[in-house]
């Protein structure tokens, strides 16, 4: 009797074990739904909200990681590949919608270069002008103060007259003229602040003598009123004074010059210490000076027609260099200044002799003291 061979056998099968190649599927199935769902999302975020494309990309990149995962593990094949595919489109997709997005962006932040751009109410318009502001804010100019002064000349005949000008339309800007525009031998510039207790002590040491250059037909002598120091009145004395002014150049021309001499004289002008004259008290003053203000020009004080122009012309000088000044970059930033034919007096204010001497300097027929 033969012992039966011994031969090896193969042990029985697992009961749990998978075939070779198919050793779990669960990385491919995740992969396969997440890279659905990244898809979804960031294709609806693309038409909605665009916090969606994000969450898309994100589910897109785990689903890509997953679906390689499982391929890499020889998972089901089909859904890893899905997996991969999808979450790719969807990491895609969220690219190209967020690049979209921050171009849209750039452009809304670039500034316009067309000449006109469209209102709100769909007319088009042009762009704003800083120096317009606009027809709310207008302001009105007075007439015969077009130079942005108040120019005294000579009238033919001995007597102080204001060089005459059309009012220019609301929001100019002012045309300063020189000797010859103004067809005067010499030009002589005088800035001041009725304020300005230096002021009046050029006018008191020199009203004399500008009288007398503008009576011998010497010169044209330009007042031109300032209202910086607005900025310790509460009272705004300096912006009504130079509104003042400005009515009586529009309304009582002749009368202007007395108007003047009047409110820098140093008995009526208010120190820097006490508070303004008030509108009544002006307008007796300007009244006995003038030898009575015409109804127009009382008026016209009253309602201060001219004080939004008087602030705007104070903005306008300090802002830009004197006209026609010998050195092109001489620019006002104190009361008085004084500028003759383009040249300003280095002198002090009181000094009346200094004053004349310097005229004389710059070829003006100063008349002898009688």
């Amino acid at each position: 009797m033969t012992d039966p061979q011994l031969t090896p056998s193969a042990p029985p099968p697992h009961p749990y074990a998978q075939p070779a190649g198919r050793r779990g599927k669960g990385w491919a199935i995740a992969a396969m739904a997440l890279g659905l769902i990244a898809l979804l999302t960031a294709v609806v975020g693309a038409f909605s909200v665009n916090a969606f494309v994000l969450v898309g990309a994100i589910l897109g990149l785990v689903a890509v990681v997953l679906g390689v995962v499982a391929l890499a593990l020889r998972q089901l094949r089909a859904p890893g590949i899905v997996g991969v595919a999808s979450g790719a489109l969807a990491i895609l997709t969220a690219v190209a919608v967020g690049g979209l997005a921050l171009g849209t962006l750039i452009a809304a932040e670039e500034p316009s270069t067309e000449i006109g751009v469209e209102s709100e109410e769909g007319a088009p318009t042009a762009p704003a002008d800083p120096s317009d502001p606009g027809e709310s804010t207008a302001v009105q100019w007075p007439a015969n103060m077009a130079t942005g002064g108040l120019a005294f000349v000579n009238d033919g005949s001995g007597d102080i007259d204001l060089f005459r000008s059309e009012a220019p339309q609301d929001n100019a800007l002012p045309e300063p003229r020189d000797a010859a525009a103004l067809e005067q031998p010499a030009h002589i510039q005088v800035y001041i602040d009725y304020r300005c207790p230096y002021c009046a002590e050029f006018e008191a040491a020199n009203a004399d003598t500008l009288e007398s250059v503008i009576s011998n037909g010497s010169a044209a002598v330009e007042m031109i009123p300032l209202t910086f120091l607005d900025r310790i009145s509460p009272d705004a004395y300096s912006s009504r004074v130079a509104g003042a002014m400005a009515c009586m150049a529009d309304q009582q021309p002749e009368a202007a010059w007395d108007a003047h001499t009047a409110l820098l004289d140093p008995s009526f002008q208010p120190s820097e210490s006490e508070p303004g004259k008030d509108d009544a008290t002006i307008l007796a003053e300007l009244d006995r000076a003038t030898g009575g203000l015409d109804r127009a020009a009382r008026s016209c004080i009253e309602e201060q027609r001219f004080t939004s122009f008087a602030l705007a012309l104070n903005d306008w000088v300090f802002a830009n260099p004197v006209p026609f000044a010998a050195d092109p970059a001489l620019m006002v930033t104190g009361t008085p200044l004084v500028v003759v034919d383009g040249v300003p007096y280095p002198g002090a204010p009181a000094d009346g002799d200094a004053f004349r001497a310097f005229l004389v300097e710059q070829g003006i027929e100063v008349p002898d003291r009688s």
